[in-house]
């Protein structure tokens, strides 16, 4: 869902905008051509790239994962770009370098148009996506994430994975030029299709947040200074106690609690312990569930 802005993204603002008219768009039709196959369509005539429409249909993702760090970071950490087939286009806010950050990530959303879509695919052809895996090097450097880019077009899934993409050392032996120059249109082509989300876009309200419960062992230590007051779980639905087996117990919340918990996040931050019942202050890591999202599964 995507709701228009009433002044900045973050604090209160983020609650005006819950009381907005909120309109769900979604279709299942596939615009007909592909990759490599001829008829008219967008673009003045360009070959059109097929894809399906629906607001629950992945056409690109960007996601970045595996870096070394706590593992609540990872659990809040959300998609670096997302594009699904109605047009809707999401990247995460920008949010400044204070800690703690707030409680959730706040996304942000445009809707781009067909003409835009296929450039992007387009674009993505060119830099050799829209094929085999291709060989992006390992510039030599450790504890660095791997950026992850999906696209779904022609009724074709493409993958591709490169590891430490940001990171470029001109000394690193074990980088060819064809691996710089494919890291090169990697990167080029996330910049293309970020820039479709301008800076001052809409937010976006998830219509599902994934919420895992943390034991004590996957906290961050907090300053003394940082310690807060908890605050009262605020709706029915609880995550489930933690097995003593795994760090974190997980589960979606839907509907109009997620409306709710949204609301509840808007002046909380990633520090704020919960009260749920007669337990122990517990602190939570949120997320919203985006369309392709693998949920508690992940």
């Amino acid at each position: 869902m995507i709701i228009r802005r009433s002044g900045s993204a973050s604090g209160p603002s983020l609650v005006g905008c819950l009381v907005a008219s909120l309109t769900l768009v979604g279709c299942s039709s596939v615009l007909q051509g592909g990759p490599g196959t001829s008829g008219g369509g967008a673009g003045g005539g360009a070959v059109p790239y097929e894809h399906a429409t629906g607001s629950e249909d992945v056409l690109v993702s960007v996601d970045l994962a595996g870096w070394y760090g706590p593992l609540e970071y990872e659990l809040r950490n959300t998609a670096s770009f997302l594009l699904l087939g109605n047009g809707v286009a999401i990247v995460p806010g920008a949010i400044d370098l204070s800690y703690p950050g707030p409680a959730i990530i706040p996304l942000h959303a445009a809707t781009v148009t067909e003409a835009q879509i296929q450039t992007l695919f387009a674009a993505a052809e060119a830099a050799g996506l829209l094929g085999a895996e291709i060989a992006y090097g390992d510039p030599g450097v450790t504890d660095q994430a791997t950026t992850y880019v999906g696209i779904t077009v022609g009724g074709r899934t493409y993958s591709q994975a490169a590891y430490a993409l940001d990171f470029e050392d001109p000394s690193s032996a074990n980088m060819s030029e064809a691996a710089r120059a494919a890291r090169a249109a990697l990167r080029d082509f996330i910049s293309t299709a970020q820039a479709l989300v301008p800076s001052d876009a809409d937010l976006y309200l998830p219509e599902a947040l994934l919420v895992h419960r943390l034991s004590p062992r996957e906290q961050t230590t907090i300053d003394p200074d940082l310690e807060q007051q908890p605050r009262a779980w605020p709706i029915t639905t609880v995550p489930p106690p933690i097995a003593a087996t795994y760090p974190t117990s997980c589960i979606a919340i839907t509907g109009p609690e997620a409306t709710g918990l949204f609301a509840a996040l808007a002046d909380a931050n990633e520090l704020t312990p919960w009260l749920i019942g007669t337990e122990p202050p517990a602190r939570m890591a949120f997320r919203a569930l985006l369309p392709g999202d693998a949920g508690c599964q992940g």
